[in-house]
Formats: structure tokens, C-alpha cells, sequence
């Protein structure tokens, strides 16, 4: 397995940012990709430092690529245009520097807590990107009750000026065709101070009969959780991928 580390120019953010990505060398190109989003206090190291990621990817031959998104929530906003340097300029940059296989059904995209939300809203609201979403104690309902939570110090300047529905993974799940709808994974521990938040999203998905699999643990919003979880989660991919 290789672990690298790359630093590019996102023309969106006007910035350098760093990627890491692990690449399975025994694998045959062209890759599938799997897009994997950090939570709020971390960046794009801190899958590959809390878990056994590297080890369990051996099994698959999709690149994982792990971004910065710094606080962004993914989101575009006043804080930086994260959702477009995820959407545009990543996926761009990560096509044109490995072989992939650039349909959709082959680019995956997940996360853990923000990182959750961000890829369940990613996912949905460009579903000709990505085939497949995974989340993990995902703070999906995110845009509703943002407002409320005076501990994110950035959400006032996300919210200042955006179009909460367009960003709302509620809102975006009823409105993708059935015929590109990606497919959706979703777990979180019972003892997270997440779980209604994904039970809620759970309950809208099968009173709309959207297909998904929503799988309920015992554990916490923690690395321990995450490092176990995270190994359904590329199953699931592989899955959905056909693999």
C-alpha cells in the first residue's frame, strides 16, 4: 500500500491544499475512487492517524482520497468554497493525476460527523458525480439546527447569505430522479449525541420508500467507533460498485 501526500492549487480557493490518498498497488488501474471527509477538528491526516485504514484498504482496489476541508461544513459560504473545491476542482485534479474510472457508479464519497453531513449532501446534490454516499454519526441535520448551537464559532458565516434548502440533506434527498439516485449507507452509534439526527433521516428516507441501508451500533462519536465502522463502509462501496 502507498500513502501519499500531494499539495496542489485549487483555482476555486485560491490557495495550495493537501490531499492525502492511499493507493492499493497491487490493484489494476483505472481506480475507482472513494472521497473520505474528516470531522470538524480535524484534516485530511486524520483518517490515515486515528485508524487502521491503510490495513483495511488492502482488500479494495479504489484510491481513498482524504481532503482538507477545514471547518467548512463543505459547504460554499463566505468561510471559502468548499463544496465547489471538493465537487470541481478535487475530482478534476484526482482524474487527470490517476487512471480512474470516471462514472459515477465508480466514485464513492463518505465521511464521519461534519464529514457525514458533508458527504450525504454532497452526494445527493450532484448525483451524476457520485454513485454511492457513506456516512458515520453524521451530523445530517446540519442546516436545521444550526442556528441553535452557539459552540461553532463558523456557522454564522456559513449561514450569512445561503440557501439552507439547497444545502439540507433532507430537502435534497427528495429531490433527486430515482434513476441517478446514489446509493445510501448510513450508520451511527446509539450513545452519540447524533443518534436522533440520523434516526430522523432515517425515518424521512423509508416514509418517502428512498432505498438505503441505516445500520444502528452500540459505541460513541469516537475514533474507536469509526475505526470499526469504516470497514462497512468500503464494503459497502465495493458493493455498490460492483467489485
Amino acid at each position: 500500500m502507498a500513502v501519499l501526500t500531494v499539495e496542489f492549487r485549487s483555482e476555486i480557493l485560491e490557495k495550495s491544499m493537501k490531499i492525502k490518498v492511499i493507493v492499493n498497488e497491487s490493484a489494476k488501474p483505472p481506480y475507482p475512487t472513494f472521497y473520505l471527509l474528516h470531522g470538524l477538528s480535524d484534516d485530511e491526516s486524520a483518517w490515515t492517524r486515528q485508524t487502521s485504514l491503510e490495513r483495511y484498504a488492502k482488500e479494495y482496489s479504489f484510491l481513498i482520497v482524504m481532503p482538507d476541508g477545514a471547518r467548512s461544513w463543505y459547504c460554499d459560504s463566505k468561510l471559502g468554497m468548499y463544496e465547489s473545491y471538493i465537487t470541481r476542482d478535487l475530482v478534476r485534479f484526482v482524474d487527470k493525476l490517476f487512471p480512474t474510472r470516471k462514472q459515477a457508479k465508480y466514485r464513492a464519497i463518505g465521511g464521519l460527523s461534519m464529514g457525514g453531513y458533508g458527504a450525504m449532501k454532497l452526494g445527493l446534490k450532484f448525483p451524476k458525480l457520485f454513485g454511492s454516499i457513506s456516512s458515520h454519526s453524521g451530523a445530517i441535520g446540519y442546516m436545521r439546527w444550526a442556528e441553535k448551537v452557539t459552540d461553532i464559532k463558523e456557522t454564522p458565516v456559513i449561514l450569512d447569505g445561503m440557501d439552507v434548502q439547497a444545502n439540507d440533506p433532507y430537502e435534497l434527498a427528495l429531490k433527486v430522479p430515482e434513476k441517478i439516485r446514489p446509493n445510501i449507507y448510513f450508520d451511527c452509534g446509539r450513545q452519540d449525541f447524533l443518534y436522533e439526527d440520523n434516526q430522523s433521516f432515517d425515518a424521512l428516507l423509508h416514509k418517502n420508500c428512498i432505498p438505503h441501508t441505516y445500520n444502528r451500533f452500540d459505541g460513541a462519536h469516537e475514533w474507536s467507533y469509526w475505526d470499526i465502522h469504516i470497514q462497512d463502509a468500503l464494503k459497502f462501496h465495493a458493493s455498490a460498485m460492483a467489485l
